[in-house]
């Protein structure tokens, strides 16, 4: 064999060798844009188009509609219906650097009730954000955020006949730090938040409705470490864990008793968009909640928490998602309860500006301490149309029903809500 020949031939089994290592150095074993739902595919005609201010790439929009309630105070009898208009803005923005990010969200909504004006409630949200890229694999991040918000009345702490919804303020500060490097990423973030809630009065009576016993800090945390196995699939295992102190104690059983709980959860599971046209994430594991006081009871079980999606055609995209945690839903004779959902939805892009979704959904739960159980359904339709890049058109119709069932009810909390609406979203 020439000299030539051999050369050639250690050449060819060399970059035979090598190839598949670039290709696997040159991949992101975890980027999942395989297929574009409906949602998120492009359209440049519809598009809204962000504006430049200074190093800022900022998207606005501002929103108006019509909503037709016909039980605003979800009871079983005595319906009221109004109509609601609802007006608002929001906008983000975000530093185009190429390393590095600084960014803010911001947004304001009214609603406002035609006839039974003390229903209406403004909601507001601020957050500045953050990003420091330390390497190419490793960045910190930041973010401060306040929220003033009504509680819905399909809630459980208004089903109580108070004069007006339940108003919260929320703020906090929350940290992250991120690793990725080849098939390996290394996820985390750290928050703690200050809940305040305000008293009401019950409708009628004037009735002083405490919220207090509400009012709590919570620290929560989350740790997840992710093994891509191919540039389709990673495995991972994850961890949570929970803080609750409340303010005040609050007398149960002629004694004072402490909300104070602790939880974690624990779990492993898989990310992946498979070439069947699938794309997900699923988390199945423990999950555990202690309260500071023996006289509630500790809460363990089953943790879920999983989102899909299928793509059928181009045209299409169903997603599926379900979970099971534990949640303080603001009983006083209950510290918490049990949280089971399942819910699936549908989009369908009819023209290129012309999108039907329908989505369904079921949760469930289960009382700590008292034997109630409480069973929602929601189901609702949204037709969207696109006129052009700065005028959106929606329109929905959309049904709850609540059937509550066990000892420790007072009255009958169960209820029906059908609601009808229509908007505009305005894209300066």
């Amino acid at each position: 064999m020439s000299k030539l020949k051999r050369v050639s031939l250690m050449s060819v089994a060399a970059c035979a060798l090598i190839a598949p290592v670039a290709l696997g150095q040159g991949s992101d074993f975890f980027s999942r844009d395989k297929y574009e739902s409906v949602r998120e595919r492009a359209q440049p005609e519809f598009d809204p188009e962000p504006i430049r201010l200074g190093t800022f790439v900022v998207r606005s929009m501002g929103e108006a509609g019509l909503v037709s309630n016909d039980n605003v105070f979800a009871t079983s009898g005595n319906e009221q219906s109004d109509i609601v208009a609802r007006v608002g803005a929001d906008v983000s923005g975000t530093t185009d650097w190429s390393v590095h990010a600084l960014g803010f969200d911001a947004s304001a909504y009214r609603n406002q009730y035609l006839d039974l004006s003390d229903e209406s409630t403004t909601d507001l949200t601020a957050r500045l954000r953050g990003r420091v890229d330390v390497t190419r694999a490793f960045s910190v991040g930041g973010a401060v955020f306040a929220e003033d918000r009504a509680e819905p009345r399909t809630d459980f702490v208004n089903a109580f006949s108070a004069e007006r919804p339940i108003q919260y303020t929320r703020t906090g500060v929350q940290v992250d730090a991120d690793y990725q490097s080849d098939r390996v990423r290394w996820n985390n973030s750290l928050s703690t938040s200050e809940e305040n809630y305000e008293d009401s009065e019950a409708l009628g009576t004037g009735l002083n409705i405490d919220q207090d016993y509400r009012d709590r800090t919570v620290l929560q945390g989350r740790s997840r470490l992710s093994y891509a196995v191919s540039p389709n699939l990673a495995v991972f295992g994850q961890g949570t864990f929970g803080q609750s102190e409340f303010d005040t104690t609050q007398i149960f059983g002629g004694l004072p008793r402490s909300r104070d709980s602790s939880g974690y959860t624990i779990s492993g599971g898989v990310d992946f968009e498979l070439t069947a046209l699938v794309r997900g994430d699923i988390a199945v594991g423990y999950l555990n909640e202690d309260k500071d006081d023996d006289f509630f009871a500790d809460v363990s079980g089953l943790s879920v928490d999983a989102q899909m999606e299928w793509f059928p055609t181009r045209l299409t995209t169903v997603n599926f998602n379900a979970g099971r945690r534990v949640v303080d839903i603001g009983a006083f004779d209950s510290p918490s309860a049990v949280e089971t959902r399942f819910g699936a939805g549908v989009d369908h892009e009819l023209r290129r500006n012309i999108i039907l979704s329908g989505y369904a959904g079921i949760s469930n739960y289960e009382y700590e301490e008292i034997d109630r159980k409480d069973e929602n359904l929601e189901f609702g339709a949204v037709a969207t149309y696109k006129m052009n890049k700065r005028l959106h058109w929606e329109v929905f119709a959309r049904n709850r029903d609540r059937d509550v069932s066990g000892t420790a009810i007072f009255g009958d909390p169960s209820f029906g809500q059908t609601q009808f609406g229509i908007g505009l979203k305005l894209f300066p």
